[in-house]
């Protein structure tokens, strides 16, 4: 394709993010053994409650990585999004379903995560442990690479006279760039704030000026 560089554009409040976080989606499933509440075993044989045990561990190994730092990045941002199991009070449940996802920082290992996640919980109840979406950090590479990398996206952002932003914890398409070898950075409009919002929206003035330094690279004038 003959490219070096991309600018990836996402909401980053008109500064050139050099840093984001990475994306990786899971599906887990637990299994139990049904029957009837008031079952001894019922604390253990019900999947939710395994599957409620698992969250409990998973979430001491977030915050046990809230020391880590790249960047402007800090921390292991992670959510449990979805949990769906039971059939109702009086019956231990057989089954339960969970989705969760994490946003590691360059200098952290996605596999090394999974299976950190995977042996939260008990092997005899875990019946089915799936990513199902995987996003590498921005810059890829292993710690060295992803900083010459991050340097060399500073390097490509203040040539074009883009401000430096925030490092951003949410995943975008850049990575994929950087991953290929390209010099990349995210610079667009708006506020991550107002994402995923009833009433998302992005200032006028910002889409105005973001307009106008796109048309500003293209025609080749560099400066501010």
């Amino acid at each position: 394709h003959g490219f070096s560089e991309a600018i990836v554009a996402e909401p980053t409040c008109l500064g050139a993010v050099l840093d984001d976080g990475g994306s990786a989606s899971e599906l887990m499933r637990f299994r139990g053994s049904a029957g009837h509440a008031s079952a001894v075993d019922a604390l253990r044989a019900n999947a939710l409650h395994q599957a409620m045990r698992w969250g409990a561990k998973a979430l001491d190994v977030v915050e046990g990585e809230s020391h880590r730092r790249f960047g402007g990045l800090t921390g292991l941002r992670f959510n449990i999004g979805r949990v769906e199991g039971g059939i109702k009070a009086n019956v231990i449940a057989p089954s339960a379903e969970v989705r969760f996802g994490f946003r590691p920082l360059p200098s952290l290992a996605i596999d090394e995560l999974h299976a950190r996640f995977r042996a939260c919980a008990e092997v005899d109840a875990l019946a089915h442990y799936e990513e199902t979406f995987r996003g590498s950090p921005l810059p890829a590479g292993d710690i060295v690479q992803a900083e010459e990398r991050r340097l060399a996206a500073r390097d490509l952002a203040d040539g074009l006279g883009l401000p430096i932003g925030n490092a951003v914890d949410f995943w975008t398409e850049a990575a994929l760039f950087s991953a290929a070898g390209l010099t990349a950075i995210v610079y667009g409009p708006g506020d991550i704030a107002q994402a995923h919002c009833a009433d998302e929206w992005v200032a006028l003035e910002q889409l105005q000026t973001y307009a106008a330094s796109v048309a500003r690279m293209i025609e080749g004038d560099v400066a501010p």
